[in-house]
C-alpha cells in the first residue's frame, strides 16, 4: 500500500521529535553532533524509508513488477551514517585517544529510528528513542563509576633532555603501555638543556606506582621521575634513571 502524502507528513514530524531527542542530549554533552546532526539523520532516514515502500509499490500498481526492492535504498542510509559517524570519531584524533564512539553509535541508532518511523511502526521507535536516551544519560553516570574504580590518576613530575621530539615520544611510549595521558605542560623554556614537564596520567589499578616510576625511567632521557596520585591516598615516590 502506498504510503499517503499526510501519512508521510505525520511520520516525518514524528522522526523529527524523536531525533531531536537524542540530538539534545549530545548537545546538551557538547559534542561533535547535536541537536541538528541527529534530527536532520532522523528524518532523513525516514524519508528514504518512505520513499523506498512507494517506489516500490508504484512499480508493483503501475507496472506490475513483483521484483522491486523497497530496502534497497533504505539499506543505503546506514551505509552513508556510518561515513556520518566516522567524522565524529576523526575530528577527535589530535585528542591522543579515540573519542566520539557513542555520538558516532548515536548517529546509527537515530537513522534506524527513522527507517522504522518511515516504515509505519511509530510505537516501536518511540520505545527505542526512550531506551537510547536512557543508556546516554543514565549509563554515563555508571561508565563514570567503573572506570573510576578500576583507575587511578597520578601527576607526575619529569626532568629529562630536552631534545627535538622527545615530549611526543614520551606521551606515545605511556599510551602503548596502558597509560593515558590526560594532561602533558611544559615548565620549563624551550631553549633549556633540560625539559621539565607536568604529566598528568590515567592509569588502570591494576599497575602499581612503582611500576609506573619503572617504566618513565625506561624512556630514554628521563633523568628524574616524581609521582603522586591526584588523590593523595599514596606518597610522593619518585625514582632517578641513569644519563644516556
Amino acid at each position: 500500500m502506498v504510503i499517503s502524502t499526510t501519512d508521510s507528513i505525520i511520520r516525518l514530524c514524528v522522526a523529527l521529535i524523536l531525533g531531536a531527542i537524542i540530538g539534545y542530549e549530545r548537545q546538551a554533552q557538547n559534542k561533535a553532533a547535536g541537536l541538528r546532526t541527529h534530527t536532520l539523520v532522523c528524518v532523513g532516514s525516514c524519508l528514504c524509508m518512505i520513499i523506498s515502500i512507494n517506489i516500490a509499490m508504484d512499480h508493483f500498481l503501475l507496472y506490475g513488477y513483483r521484483n522491486a526492492d523497497p530496502e534497497r535504498i533504505a539499506a543505503q542510509v546506514i551505509s552513508g551514517v556510518g561515513f556520518l559517524g566516522a567524522g565524529t570519531i576523526l575530528a577527535n584524533q589530535k585528542a591522543r585517544n579515540v573519542r566520539g564512539l557513542t555520538t558516532a553509535a548515536g548517529l546509527w541508532a537515530v537513522a534506524a529510528i527513522g527507517l522504522v518511523v518511515g516504515a509505519g511502526y511509530l510505537a516501536v521507535a518511540a520505545a527505542a528513542t526512550v531506551l537510547i536516551f536512557v543508556v546516554l544519560t543514565v549509563f554515563i553516570r555508571l561508565d563514570k563509576r567503573l572506570s573510576s574504580q578500576h583507575r587511578r590518576e597520578y601527576t607526575v613530575h619529569i626532568i629529562m633532555k630536552n631534545t627535538i621530539g622527545q615530549s611526543r615520544r614520551l606521551a606515545e611510549y605511556l599510551e602503548n603501555r596502558q597509560m593515558n595521558v590526560k594532561a602533558f605542560r611544559i615548565l620549563s623554556d624551550e631553549d633549556s638543556e633540560q625539559a621539565e614537564l607536568a604529566v598528568t596520567l590515567i592509569a588502570n589499578d591494576s599497575i602499581e606506582s612503582d611500576e609506573i616510576i619503572r617504566r618513565l625511567l625506561m624512556v630514554k632521557g628521563v633523568m628524574l621521575a616524581e609521582l603522586q596520585r591526584t588523590d593523595d591516598t599514596e606518597g610522593r615516590k619518585s625514582g632517578q634513571g641513569t644519563e644516556t
